[in-house]
């Protein structure tokens, strides 16, 4: 004759049951990701392209997370930057960058690489193909790592709606290292960003007239963090961005001369402007037809 479970324990069950149902229910619903950047909550739960401008101290740094999940790292910051990058990326649980572009030589957007390198895996280190041996001599590339050298009017697919054309350097040389830094268009599918490094008057000159059909962009990365010796009106007029974003730790919140030059550029062409010094890091939600920015709070010093 066969036992009977008692009741007690057939209930107790029954309530496992539910809430393990319930639990994984939620998660499920957690784990759900959207399309529509209006209708994310955060960039964890979007899946289109989400590019994140750093707010750093010194120099600039940029990750974009491509919508097949890729890392693309535009600038590793100064040395001086490593520790709160390091800080951002672990924030978004980044623990491999598929690729690492560094824009120059110099110590805003390529001093950081070192420090970097030392505690996340990098597949591929983009350079720009007319400058990289001089990059080379300042940036210790360790040999294991996969060169990419890359051309102005280079095209590259990076996603399956994600296309960059690389604008500059191109020759002849300019004798300023920033106005030979990497200028590159990022086209997902009807939109369109914009990356300008540091480059400056005479680079932008050369944009307007060897490229100017790339240049059109919704979202700008402004030249030199905000230097009135870029962003020139003429191409601001041609880029005719709706979102610019200056990556700068130095305070705008008392303008000096040139500074306040840069901004009335920038209002004169209609940009809604972000200065990362004071606004913090900066995100863009983009499905190829829509963007959303999100800010994040930036926190005090010492807090």
């Amino acid at each position: 004759m066969r036992k009977s479970t008692p009741k007690p324990l057939v209930l107790m069950l029954f309530v496992v049951l539910v809430l393990s149902s319930c639990s994984i229910g939620s998660h499920l619903k957690k784990a759900v990701k959207v399309d529509d950047p209006f209708s994310a909550e955060n960039e964890r739960n979007f899946s289109g392209m989400v590019v994140t401008f750093f707010s750093l101290p010194e120099g600039e740094s940029t990750l974009i997370r491509l919508p097949g999940g890729k890392k693309l790292l535009v600038d590793t910051g100064s040395a001086e930057d490593a520790e709160v990058l390091r800080s951002l990326l672990e924030e978004r649980r980044v623990t491999k960058i598929d690729y690492v572009m560094l824009t120059n030589d110099q110590p805003a957007q390529a001093g950081g690489y070192a420090e970097l390198a030392k505690t996340m895996q990098i597949d591929s280190v983009l350079l720009p193909k007319l400058t990289y041996a001089t990059v080379l001599q300042t940036v210790p590339i360790q040999p294991d790592k996969k060169l990419v050298l890359l051309s102005a009017g280079d095209q590259y697919t990076l996603d399956e709606s994600v296309v960059l054309t690389v604008l500059n350097p191109s020759e002849p040389l300019f004798l300023s290292p920033q106005d030979n830094s990497i200028v590159f268009s990022l086209r997902q599918d009807k939109l369109h960003y914009l990356f300008t490094s540091g480059v400056g008057e005479k680079a932008e000159e050369r944009l307007l007239e060897r490229y100017p059909q790339f240049l059109p962009a919704e979202v700008l990365k402004v030249a030199a963090q905000g230097s009135n010796q870029a962003s020139t009106q003429p191409f601001l007029t041609k880029v005719d961005a709706q979102v610019a974003v200056i990556q700068t730790g130095k305070p705008f919140d008392q303008l000096k001369p040139g500074q306040a030059e840069i901004m009335e550029r920038l209002g004169e062409s209609w940009a809604e402007t972000y200065v990362t010094s004071q606004r913090g890091t900066i995100t863009v939600l983009s499905n190829g037809r829509e963007y959303k920015v999100i800010e994040v709070e930036k926190k005090p010093k010492g807090g």
